[in-house]
């Protein structure tokens, strides 16, 4: 029998990315925000970075509960409400005047993109047919990058005309409109028990990812002092038992049977290592043009613009490739050209703007072949029973890569502020943090290799059954 198609599936993929975009555009938009804010409310990049990291933890902490809870009480209903929770946040931040009121307001605009985040992939599965279905989770995993990527861009382009507020203010309009298309197209879907819900998971897991966080951008102000260190042990023993917690219980936040698939654990590994590499070249990336080369804000957001215009290229021939031949050659090369683009910063005489713009444009191009193959790999994998819970984890996977990313970049030059002068030492540490970048894309081909390798010899197994 023909599978049915829903009228208005089209109409629903673009509300969902508006609110994919929306809420993985305010991952980096502030970016290009940072210095000017740091100098407003007087901090260093050190502690001005936790305006990025408290929504990411929010999203850690959040997302698998509300993948289970969507299951329960309708993806609608969650994905319509994330969007309003968002919209008030950001509404919140735009009003804020203090650091510590802008931190809680952030958190509260985390919530709201948690909400999104953990249905947006799932909703586009269950509302297309199997044979549009990859061709929508491409465009979806398209969005996830544009949004990632030109939000430094987009926040540039904004500073250049306006204070940082106007950065949040733009999505009350966005968030209002999407509402109010949810609230009308949205399909009413079957809900289901949704499991135990592992909240002590989830509070380990955030609390380990802080803990260490704090503990990388302490080291690098203070050196390696009783409370630096202790700060690490302890976060480290919290992922420990984080990881025993979630190996002796059922409905964790870590499905053994679903990483027990050899496309799903080294696509999310892999996933996990480039949204580190492209977090901690990106903010440091951002305050050298800025601080250090004095390059205004406008100026900087054309600069960033590099890296999604690339992607943006590179994205569809990625997705046109797999759709024909596989997702081997997009995915190795895509991994290559993002560890090639740190070379050129770690093998620059003196860090000039044309290193870093042809860093931006390498790894813009390689995040596209990578990104959204990647991700339609993944989720063509998951069996159909835990696509929640599958949509979830490759978003939580993301944004654990773009927390310890953070963490890597204030361990090496956290220093950097608005008053930073330039120094061979300052370009030395740029140099090393560049290279560890390089490193762990440089791993994600090798990882590639390995799995794509077993892939063949399963398909001729099957083929010879």
């Amino acid at each position: 029998m023909e599978e049915k198609l829903h009228p208005k599936r089209w109409l629903i993929l673009w509300v969902v990315n508006m609110g994919t975009f929306i809420s993985t555009l305010d991952v980096g938009i502030v970016n290009v925000a940072l210095p000017t804010m740091a100098e407003e409310f007087g901090v260093n990049l050190s502690v001005m970075q936790w305006v990025v990291t408290c929504y990411l933890l929010t999203l850690v902490a959040l997302l698998p509960i509300l993948g289970k809870l969507s299951d329960k009480w309708g993806r609608n209903k969650i994905y319509t409400l994330g969007f309003f929770v968002f919209t008030f946040g950001s509404l919140l931040i735009a009003l804020s005047t203090s650091f510590a009121s802008l931190i809680v307001f952030r958190c509260a605009q985390g919530l709201g993109a948690a909400m999104i985040m953990a249905n947006s992939q799932a909703m586009v599965r269950q509302v297309f047919p199997d044979r549009e279905r990859g061709k929508a989770l491409g465009i979806n995993a398209i969005i996830i990058s544009l949004g990632t990527l030109s939000g430094p861009a987009v926040g540039g382009w904004i500073l250049g005309m306006a204070s940082w507020p106007v950065l949040f203010w733009i999505n009350v309009p966005l968030g209002l409109a999407a509402v109010i298309m949810g609230m009308k197209w949205f399909p009413r879907m079957e809900t289901t028990a949704p499991g135990k819900l592992d909240a002590a998971g989830s509070v380990m897991l955030a609390l380990a990812a802080s803990t260490l966080l704090y503990a990388a951008v302490s080291i690098q102000e203070h050196g390696m002092a009783s409370l630096s260190a202790g700060m690490g042990l302890f976060g480290l023993v919290a992922l420990v038992c984080f990881l025993i917690y979630e190996r002796r219980i059922d409905d964790g936040i870590i499905d053994m049977e679903l990483f027990a698939n050899r496309t799903i654990w080294v696509g999310n590994a892999s996933s996990f290592f480039i949204h580190l590499a492209q977090m901690a070249s990106l903010i440091p990336g951002t305050f050298y043009l800025q601080s250090v080369l004095k390059m205004d804000p406008g100026a900087v957001g054309i600069f960033l613009a590099l890296q999604p215009i690339a992607m943006g290229l590179s994205a569809p021939l990625a997705g046109w490739y797999r759709d024909r031949y596989s997702a081997k050659m997009p995915v190795m090369l895509g991994a290559a050209l993002c560890s090639i683009s740190a070379l050129f910063i770690v093998f620059a005489g003196a860090i000039h703007p044309a290193a870093i713009a042809l860093h931006l444009i390498f790894f813009g191009a390689g995040m596209g072949l990578f990104q959204a193959t990647n991700n339609a790999d993944i989720m063509s994998a998951a069996p159909s029973a835990k696509l929640s819970l599958a949509s979830s984890m490759l978003a939580l996977i993301r944004y654990l890569g773009m927390i310890a990313g953070i963490g890597l970049a204030a361990l090496f030059v956290g220093y950097l502020g608005p008053d930073t002068v330039h120094s061979a030492a300052l370009d030395m540490r740029m140099k090393w943090l560049f290279g560890v970048c390089a490193v762990f894309c440089a791993a994600i081909v090798y990882l590639a290799s390995i799995r794509f390798q077993r892939q063949n010899v399963q398909s001729n197994s099957d083929l010879s059954a």
